[in-house]
């Protein structure tokens, strides 16, 4: 009997440290400019994202996107119709991340502690998708979206009862 109360002694405060490293929050992030968000999951432009914010970008400067296990924050980047965006790219995760726009020809792949810079377009109406190539089935997707448009209009939609479930089919245990 004693053997097994150290043993979950030891394996309760392990597994207590495994998780989605998003803080505990399971709400989703619903505000137009949020950038701090994180935390939950919801679909953006008809993918599902682990949600870390949203901001609001403008052409005449460059916004810094974090890339990490397993999230884009911002999650969307809102701006007006057309418009050309400068990103600064950087991974922040421990594996290797790509930041791809099939629609846009865009696909840049980060090795971990790397920078990249890409220019992207705000689509004329709605929102485009971006993701990771390799961890899209883990939730690591975001879009370029027009600022205002959200809800069915953007093609953005937040549950506001999600959770991290890193159990679910495609996640790689990174």
């Amino acid at each position: 009997m004693r053997r097994k109360v150290l043993i979950l002694a030891v394996l309760v405060p392990v597994l207590a440290g495994c998780g989605s490293g998003s803080g505990g929050s399971s709400s989703a992030t619903t505000g137009s400019s949020s950038r701090g968000g994180g935390g939950g999951t919801r679909t953006i432009a008809g993918v599902q994202a682990n949600d870390h914010g949203s901001e609001t970008v403008v052409a005449d400067g460059t916004t810094e996107v974090e890339l990490d296990d397993f999230y884009f924050k911002p999650t969307v980047l809102q701006g007006k119709p057309g418009e050309k965006i400068r990103l600064e790219l950087k991974n922040e995760g421990k594996v290797e991340h790509t930041f791809t726009i099939d629609s846009q020809g865009i696909e840049k792949d980060l090795r971990p502690g790397s920078k990249a810079e890409v220019t992207v377009t705000i689509p004329q109406a709605g929102a485009v998708s971006f993701y990771c190539r390799f961890h899209k089935s883990s939730g690591m997707a975001g879009a370029l979206a027009v600022t205002g448009q959200s809800g069915g209009t953007g093609g953005m939609t937040g549950t506001g009862t999600t959770t991290n479930d890193n159990s679910k089919s495609g996640y790689d245990g990174y």
